[in-house]
């Protein structure tokens, strides 16, 4: 008598995954709020007062219907977002005030003190709902692009637990939204020339496109830092492309893509005058601004940057035999989701937001400069020796913490990540598989170029939502090419022991910093400043 074969069982991660997605997605936004709220959430409001008292501050000032005066990011999209949050929280009783007209007096102390706690409590409960949408969007549009439940759920989790929304999910930052609407964004456009095997490009992908767009735009006017990921999208777009089955019956028809290409242009037109606008505006911005250098301001560079994305469009036609018509249609709705998400800049007009939006590299320069003054004190340029300089350290900075042994300070927990997507490109190569090496690799630089850049401001763990994204998705893009690592034992106790090292060192560094508090008194220089309508805070007395 034959035996009957041995069925093997179903290991932990398989009957973890083996559950409906929408409770997986739900079990890692209930993890990640159980770990702010038990860590972080209720330190005094002025821990993290640059910049949580200011955005608090700004979402009063939009309740009381008064104008922004805050424009470093420039701030504006998160603003909008906090001003509805705080409107919404006071409505059901859950928020005292939601306007400044309606704070307590400065020589209340302890109703001011009560005030201002909720009112940066109920911000950082914003950034857990937003922490917990961006990890849960994320692991969704990998589970779509990956094909695989398990790869897309560790992924999650490792973003979730990564420094960056470790970071931002405890006090309230501009960078957070401006992050998740850019990651999201090239998720999203990913997804559109990334067609499921033996199925064509359809109306899916043109909304994808479209949405991808719109995300880019929002994360502008949140933060202009963003453009620096944007522009890598058309590259990304072009590496991850792959050919779609012909349609069987005419794909989205020249009628589909001249109606997207109208309402494109009906929202591209007044975009295009928000941003003339802001150009026209270069000579008025809150903060005098240095020129790019060659002649490339007041429209120059902007150009470039237009002309770069096109460009990306155009070759990722060619080398994927994307039919005219398809090409046509997705750069019209890739511009009409774009030019809605920087109408937004018209809900509540400053036109120095426009200005900032229009001159980033300008912009960005202004807190560059504070930040390095003795570099770049008498650079008549943006772009210069001091500049040059300055970036090649943060190269230098960004590749010697990856030994760790050359720069063992402010190391990510998630550089683990970063090795294994490193040395599973290098197996990918080995096997032939050199596209699926090559793209991880281009995700990785892209990461660390954004780091390198990032230094120009100095080094912020917060700013690692930018960053994080792009790791894990290297790692993740390796791990689904190499199932067999979560089929067999061994491997997958050490992936797993890694994402679990992830999540437990995520909580040493807010862990010390309820052991240490900043002396508040230290931000009463700047808070006058930045919020000349409120009080004096108790701490500054």
């Amino acid at each position: 008598m034959t035996p009957a074969p041995s069925i093997a069982r179903p290991s932990l991660l398989d009957r973890v995954v083996a559950a409906p997605w929408w409770l997986l997605c739900l079990g890692l936004a209930a993890a990640m709020a159980l770990s702010v709220l038990l860590v972080g959430f209720r330190l005094p409001y002025w821990v993290h007062s640059d910049q949580d008292l200011v955005l608090a501050y700004h979402g009063l000032l939009f309740g009381d219907g008064l104008p922004q005066e805050y424009f470093d990011h420039p701030g504006y999209g998160y603003f909008l977002v906090i001003d509805v949050w705080y409107r919404l929280l006071h409505a059901v009783g859950l928020l005292p005030v939601a306007t400044l007209s309606a704070l307590p007096p400065g020589s209340d102390v302890a109703a001011t003190q009560a005030v201002w706690q909720s009112l940066v409590q109920a911000g950082r409960a914003l950034s857990i709902l937003l922490t917990a949408a961006f990890a849960v969007s994320y692991a969704t549009l990998l589970r779509g692009l990956l094909g695989d439940r398990r790869v897309a759920l560790l992924a999650g989790v490792l973003l979730a637990f990564g420094v960056g929304l470790t970071a931002q999910g405890r006090q309230m930052r501009t960078d957070l939204l401006s992050a998740g609407f850019v990651v999201l964004g090239l998720l999203l456009v990913l997804r559109a020339v990334r067609p499921a095997e033996g199925r064509p490009c359809g109306g899916a992908s043109l909304l994808q496109l479209a949405l991808g767009g719109l995300l880019v735009g929002l994360a502008m006017v949140t933060k202009v830092q963003a453009v620096f990921l944007a522009m890598g999208v058309p590259v990304a777009a072009i590496l991850f492309g792959r050919r779609a089955e012909p349609e069987t019956a005419p794909g989205p028809a020249w009628g589909t893509a001249a109606v997207v290409g109208l309402l494109a242009a009906a929202a591209a037109v007044p975009a295009f005058g928000l941003i003339q606008a802001g150009l026209a505006g270069w000579g008025r911005a809150v903060y005098p601004y240095t020129p790019v250098g060659g002649g490339l301001s007041g429209g120059g560079y902007q150009s470039i940057v237009a002309g770069w994305v096109l460009v990306g469009i155009l070759v990722h036609a060619v080398v994927h035999r994307v039919p005219p018509v398809r090409a046509v249609a997705g750069a019209a709705a890739v511009l009409l989701g774009l030019a809605v998400g920087l109408l937004a800049l018209d809900i509540r007009w400053n036109e120095q937001n426009a200005i900032a939006v229009a001159n980033f590299v300008e912009h960005m320069f202004v807190f560059s400069s504070w930040r390095h003054g003795a570099e770049l004190q008498g650079q008549g340029n943006v772009v210069g020796q001091g500049t040059l300089a300055l970036l090649l350290a943060g190269i230098g900075r960004t590749l010697a913490i990856r030994t760790i042994v050359l720069h063992p300070d402010n190391i990510p927990q998630t550089i683990i990540v970063e090795w294994f997507a490193i040395a599973g490109a290098v197996v990918l190569w080995r096997r032939g598989e050199k596209l699926a090496a090559v793209q991880a690799l281009f995700l990785l630089l892209v990461a660390w170029g954004l780091e390198a850049l990032f230094s120009l401001r100095g080094f912020q763990r917060a700013y690692a939502a930018y960053t994080d994204p792009l790791a894990i998705l290297s790692a993740a893009w390796v791990l689904a090419r190499m199932p067999g690592l979560l089929e067999r034992t061994k491997p997958r106790r050490w992936i797993l022991g890694g994402v679990a090292l992830v999540v437990i060192v995520a909580h040493a560094w807010p862990i010390i910093e309820t052991r240490k508090l900043p002396n508040p008194a230290t931000h009463c220089e700047w808070i006058p400043i930045y919020m000349p309508k409120v009080a004096p805070f108790p701490f500054c007395h």
